[in-house]
């Protein structure tokens, strides 16, 4: 009984992990946020010196930094252009304003930091060139956020699927 509860949960955790791992690319759902949840609910329900603590930090700082991708590399992004602050707060502002006003969270929040970006760094220079540089070196750190996050997803998944099934 206890092996088929067993089988039973590492089944139901790893289509958990799976769904984040959707999640990454589909920005309703929170990815990394749910692998890093399937990790910690097998990690507490078998027991976390059974799982190995080391393995849980480890997936755990992998889930902190892929995670966050969507915060820091598209600011990353437009600063390399050379954006200005003031395009990096109205991009921020346009984020979240795109997320809450438009009812699509994808093109709503993508959207809106891209135009807060080109409005703020058009309103600092008067220069659409410019703008239009922020602009798209900010959408191309949104889309490697993006892949950052899928990466991380996959590499978490692998290694705990590796990592059980070698136990």
């Amino acid at each position: 009984m206890s092996v088929l509860f067993e089988a039973i949960t590492f089944g139901a955790i790893t289509a958990f992990m799976v769904l984040g791992i959707i999640g990454t690319i589909i920005p309703i759902i929170p990815g990394t946020l749910l692998i890093w949840m399937g990790v910690l609910v097998y990690a507490w329900h078998i027991g976390f010196s059974t799982f190995g603590i080391g393995l849980f930090l480890l997936l755990s700082l992998i889930a902190i930094v892929t995670g966050t991708a969507d915060l820091w590399l598209p600011l990353l992004g437009a600063k390399g252009s050379g954006a200005s602050k003031r395009a990096l707060l109205f991009g921020t502002i346009g984020a979240l304003l795109g997320t809450f006003l438009i009812p699509i969270p994808v093109i709503g929040t993508i959207g809106g930091y891209v135009l807060g970006l080109l409005l703020g760094e058009y309103q600092k220079h008067g220069d659409w060139e410019l703008a239009k540089k922020a602009g798209w070196s900010g959408l191309a750190g949104w889309g490697l956020a993006t892949a950052v996050q899928l990466g991380g997803g996959i590499l978490m998944l692998l290694i705990f699927v590796i990592h059980i099934l070698t136990q």
